[in-house]
């Protein structure tokens, strides 16, 4: 098994373990009981980043926070950052917990991938929570243009040679976690743990890697409409911070009679790592969204103040 170069942070009532998905050690921090939901983390973190929303989830739900591959204290192979491989490691691991359906509550490429696998196997995913991205049946407009100059960073990670070692720059590393944040979004000593597990060269490879294999196509498809005609059945909420770029994305809206059953609400004030710097909103809405999918009285936590 590969680990990062920092220890494993710990948090109360957070069990660890490793589970074997084809030959790579997948790890996932469990919490809670009773019906599953899984925690999908974004660029360029792991697990943690769901350690203020999970004690909250765990009052309701088994809650299992997974360190998708290359990521975390997951093995980083040379391979697999494509979004077919993905969903599949996510689909296996279900299988290895014996979880046929389940609820995701997802964050950044996470929410890509949770996204598609929805499309591809509706039957697995009950309801999504989507942060830190659109949802991928939007309609894109005109003012697309404007905000190529603000995702620079993406294609610079996606080139083979320069995107592993400009992950291991501190001043780009800061940037992404500061640049569509409000103050004190990620804390200090956050971001120094998840630039720890890229001091790793395996995973700032594994993060060029996934660039290259998922998120930039799946932005040009997204761009294209590759996904806007396809139905989309699972019950979606897109939250995202009003300072981010996809928030201009989701504003452009569906194609007449697309979209599925998504529901946006856009964030005031807030940015890109939601569940880092507000995670009890983010509880409160992923508990209030999954309640409501149920058919039950909603229940929640207090918001963060904004």
């Amino acid at each position: 098994m590969q680990g990062t170069a920092a220890a494993m942070p710990q948090l109360d009532g957070v069990t660890h373990r490793w589970v074997d998905v084809r030959g790579i050690n997948i790890h996932i921090a469990e919490a809670g009981s009773g019906e599953p939901v899984f925690l999908l983390h974004g660029f360029p973190q792991h697990w943690w980043e769901w350690h203020g929303v999970i004690p909250h989830l765990a009052k309701h739900y088994r809650v299992i926070a997974v360190d998708q591959r290359g990521f975390g204290w997951s093995d980083a192979p040379a391979g697999g950052y494509n979004s077919r491989t993905l969903i599949e490691d996510i689909v296996l691991l279900m299988g290895e917990l014996d979880i046929p359906r389940a609820r995701f509550l997802t964050h950044d490429w996470g929410s890509v991938v949770a996204q598609l696998l929805a499309m591809e196997r509706p039957d697995v995913v009950q309801a999504l929570v989507v942060t830190g991205a659109p949802d991928v049946h939007i309609r894109p407009n005109a003012r697309l243009l404007g905000l190529f100059p603000k995702l620079w960073h993406a294609f610079v990670v996606a080139a083979p040679g320069i995107g592993p070692r400009l992950q291991r720059n501190e001043k780009f590393m800061r940037h992404l976690f500061t640049a569509f944040e409000p103050a004190g979004g990620v804390p200090e000593e956050d971001i120094e743990l998840y630039r720890a597990g890229l001091s790793q060269p395996a995973r700032a490879r594994a993060g060029s890697a996934l660039y290259r294999g998922t998120i930039l196509p799946a932005f040009m498809a997204i761009i294209f409409g590759a996904y806007a005609k396809r139905d989309f059945t699972v019950p979606t909420l897109a939250l995202i911070g009003a300072r981010e770029p996809s928030a201009a994305l989701q504003e452009m809206g569906h194609r007449a009679g697309r979209g599925g059953n998504v529901t946006t609400e856009i964030l005031p004030g807030e940015g890109h790592f939601l569940a880092d710097h507000c995670p009890e909103l983010v509880a409160d809405r992923a508990l209030r969204f999954f309640a409501q999918e149920r058919g039950r009285k909603a229940v929640g936590v207090t918001d963060c103040r904004l």
